[in-house]
């Protein structure tokens, strides 16, 4: 990252982390060649500021590549989250730490997503999701906010068993995520939900984007869930979203 007249500019894989290398960063410098990112070359390096990113995602990857669902609204008002919680894949806009502060750690893999987050008074730890550091019935309550979208399917059923083993008897796994169809011959390749998330009195407005490598649907989580133990209390399917709440007993 660069610094000129006090705007910070990032080169391409810096750019490419932004979208987790969903875009790589030899098509990152296609777009620059191509000018459908306005950038200049710094020390022979293409570099970008944020503006541009943000010009770039609305009128070129949203419009070229991305499957985008359009908007919906998850209103945490009314969900019961009690005792200590894991939130998977907890960085990034942190949601579930915005919503329960000190209650909650928060884990991700990727160091930048924790760092980036708001500060809610939550517990960061960078961990995968697939080998958790936690003693077996450590957590009252388990979350997974849109993070599974972003998890290759054949990596779910590990860490279902490991959320498992770490919940509490009598404790609950909550799932929020997006209904990912089959791409079929569709040559866009890029999933994208955006979403208005009510908190407490305040609206918080994000949006999720995947590469479009995947199905998911309600039956993708309660079957695998089942197969391990989990009771399933609570299915709702709304529009492109699904919420999910399963029991270890």
């Amino acid at each position: 990252m660069k610094e000129i007249d006090k705007i910070q500019y990032l080169n391409v894989s810096e750019i490419s982390e932004i979208f987790h290398q969903k875009i790589t960063e030899n098509e990152i410098e296609k777009y620059f060649e191509a000018g459908k990112i306005n950038g200049i070359k710094i020390e022979n390096e293409w570099h970008t500021n944020q503006e541009a990113i943000d010009y770039f995602v609305k009128n070129v990857i949203l419009k070229e590549r991305t499957y985008n669902v359009g908007l919906h609204t998850i209103d945490l008002s009314t969900i019961k989250l009690t005792g200590r919680i894991l939130d998977i894949g907890g960085g990034g806009q942190a949601i579930i730490g915005q919503f329960k502060g000190e209650q909650v750690v928060a884990i991700d893999p990727n160091r930048n997503e924790l760092e980036e987050a708001p500060d809610s008074k939550e517990l960061k730890v960078i961990m995968d999701a697939k080998e958790l550091k936690f003693l077996d019935n450590t957590f009252n309550t388990v979350t997974a906010f849109f993070t599974f979208m972003y998890i290759p399917v054949e990596d779910h059923k590990i860490i279902f068993e490991e959320i498992h083993r770490v919940l509490k008897n009598g404790g609950d796994f909550v799932i929020w995520d997006a209904i990912m169809p089959v791409k079929g011959n569709d040559k866009r390749d890029i999933f994208y939900i955006e979403l208005r998330v009510k908190i407490f009195d305040r609206i918080e407005e994000t949006g999720y984007g995947v590469s479009w490598d995947k199905e998911i649907n309600v039956d993708t989580f309660t079957n695998l869930a089942k197969n391990i133990g989990f009771e399933t209390l609570e299915r709702k399917v709304d529009k492109d979203t699904i919420f999910i709440r399963f029991r270890k007993n």
